[in-house]
């Protein structure tokens, strides 16, 4: 197969849905809603086909690399501007196209939010997606996360005659701006430094220079500026108010997708650029991630448990996930950051199935309130069931594939004498299902009472066209359920696990990177044997799951619960109170974040 074919790849995969975008938006008031499906139909599939390919020839060829107008290195040194496509950014570029696929068939019938602008604004996101998961350049990556943003911020926003959507487009658009913001600064001290933005040569500069208080300042800001976008505590409070407003279709792709992009950015940009300075102090920067992972996953779990509002349960599901990535991310090991590629994959399949199902239910039942839904779900038993499969499977049930990824984080934390916080994640997870399943039973069988949070239950506007449903459209349960197959047969099929993890040992070696995008040579992945399921992680995720049904349970006859053991109502209390819905209270606990990251960083890198 031609080369120049292939290097030309990765960027159709950025143009094609651009492209797309550039074309329906001028017609949106005269095109019909089937002639927009069906081209961001194409478009994705076109997208997901493109991908697939990028992931397959890198995995067998080596890191794939094309330079914009033929612009290529001279004498080591970068002059354009690269696309650097390896397993792992095909991986997560061709999962962003799924994602998109599924929304947009979620969309075809029934569903009509701002006509055939939602699908201009989906093409936009996932141009933007692809562009920064398959890119080489770090002004590039900025670029086009804020491209995404701005799509997001948009989509979010769809219903601007309500207050409450326009309150959480603005919480999430202050937020994230000022996260640009310090991504930005960010760069700007690295380009200061090595006068360079492709990340290879990054790294080749750095590896060269000693540690000073510049390159502190540069990386405490691009990873404060990331992790506000991929919620992790103190910035994740925007997620929520995000979600509760965002149409389901925009909620599948920022809990299943956009907000781990982020935290892959941390790693890319670490591992490509600063991986070589740091080596030194590797232990001290791990041990800022494994203590603000433990405390996002904790922070999230506990919150989730303490919602009834479906969309903001599930966004809180997610910023504890987020916690477990970052964590995993901590390690900096090959076998740590192929288990979190595989669990971001696992939970975006497991989490975008279920705010689909919570979709449905407002849509046939005008609200996402779990006191007004209890009971209501036997009148769609094939949706209910879903979800409860989807807590299920949350709680890293085997034989799904949120199992495989907890077995190889394990693994990799036992590796590094953590064995107590892989306990810790496996409670994290059970708090986590726990919350789901809750849900899922009282509003499938009635049991119980629902979570008392002190507001009072309301009911919401569908997103479909006339009042509600009279029965569930086919689209709206082929798209979960295909979601849930997908995490079934990606915890079961081998050749996926061995992929991964060598598509990892690829991703944290950085002259591998470094010899393919300025040297013009790639070297095969080396073998791996994949994260396997032992007696001791299946033992551990199936006493997760138990603990997540009993929780759940005790969630739905807490009334039953001596008022003694009842430790947990003031710290939720004093949580829910943390979590306003003012941005101005968000901003002033980013500025707090950005300030405590930064003296441990100061403090544990001499210089």
């Amino acid at each position: 197969m031609s080369t120049t074919f292939v290097r030309l790849v990765p960027a159709f995969s950025v143009a094609v849905p651009l492209m797309a975008a550039a074309v329906l938006a001028p017609f949106t008031r005269c095109c019909t809603r089937a002639v927009s499906s069906v081209v961001t139909t194409v478009a994705c599939g076109l997208v997901l086909g493109m991908t697939l390919f990028l992931l397959f020839y890198s995995s067998a060829h080596g890191t794939i690399v094309h330079w914009m107008g033929g612009w290529e290195p001279s004498h080591g040194t970068a002059i354009g501007i690269s696309f650097a496509v390896d397993p792992m950014g095909a991986g997560l570029a061709a999962f962003v196209a799924l994602l998109v696929l599924c929304a947009t068939v979620y969309t075809w019938i029934a569903v009509d939010l701002v006509g055939t602008l939602l699908h201009v604004l989906l093409l936009a996101f996932l141009g933007a997606m692809c562009g920064y998961a398959l890119t080489g350049d770090l002004f590039n990556m900025f670029v086009w996360f804020e491209l995404m943003t701005a799509a997001a911020i948009a989509l979010t926003s769809h219903k601007i005659e309500e207050a409450s959507s326009i309150s959480g487009a603005i919480n999430l658009a202050v937020t994230n701006s000022l996260g640009g913001f310090l991504v930005l600064f960010g760069i700007a001290l690295l380009y200061g430094k090595t006068d360079a933005l492709n990340l290879a040569q990054i790294g080749e500069a750095l590896a060269k220079q000693p540690i000073d208080a510049a390159l502190t300042a540069s990386f405490a800001l691009i990873v404060c500026g990331y992790f506000v976008k991929g919620a992790v505590a103190p910035f994740h409070f925007w997620l929520d108010d995000a979600h509760a407003v965002a149409p389901t279709p925009v909620c599948l792709l920022f809990s299943g997708i956009m907000v781990q992009l982020a935290l892959y950015g941390v790693a890319r940009i670490y591992f490509g650029a600063f991986a070589a300075s740091f080596a030194p102090h590797v232990c001290a920067i791990g041990g800022l991630f494994l203590g603000v992972g433990i405390a996002t996953a904790l922070l999230g779990a506990l919150m989730a448990y303490a919602q009834r509002h479906l969309k903001r349960l599930l966004a809180f599901s997610t910023v504890s996930h987020s916690g477990m990535f970052v964590a995993a991310i901590g390690l900096f090991q090959p076998g740590a950051i192929a288990a979190t590629a595989l669990f971001i994959a696992a939970h975006g399949l497991v989490k975008s199935a279920l705010f689909v199902c919570a979709g449905t239910y407002l849509n046939r039942f005008r609200s996402l309130d779990e006191c007004v839904l209890g009971g209501r779900g036997r009148e769609a038993p094939a949706n209910s069931a879903m979800f409860l499969i989807g807590g299920v499977a949350l709680a890293a049930c085997p034989p799904f594939a949120i199992s495989v990824a907890k077995a190889a984080f394990d693994r990799a934390m036992d590796a590094r004498g953590l064995a107590a916080v892989s306990l810790l994640m496996a409670l994290v997870s059970a708090i986590d299902a726990g919350a789901v399943l809750r849900s899922g039973l009282h509003i499938t069988f009635g049991i119980g009472n629902a979570q008392d949070t002190g507001i009072s239950p309301r009911e919401e506007e569908p997103e479909t066209i006339g009042d509600h449903l009279e029965s569930t459209p086919w689209t709206m349960l082929a798209v979960p359920a295909a979601l849930l197959a997908l995490a079934l047969w990606l915890g079961v099929d081998e050749r996926i696990w061995h992929g991964i993890e060598r598509a990892g040992a690829v991703f944290v070696d950085r002259h591998s990177y470094v010899g393919a995008v300025l040297g013009g040579h790639s070297l095969p992945l080396p073998d791996a044997s994949g994260p396997k399921q032992t007696a001791v992680s299946l033992t551990l995720n199936l006493s997760a799951t138990a603990l997540a049904i009993a929780i759940a349970l005790a969630g739905l006859f807490r009334h039953r619960i001596p008022r003694q053991l009842k430790v947990a109502s003031r710290p939720f209390a004093f949580l829910r109170n943390l979590h306003s819905g003012k941005f101005a209270d968000y901003v002033a606990y980013l500025m707090v974040g950005v300030a405590a990251y930064g003296c441990w960083l100061v403090v544990a890198l001499p210089r």
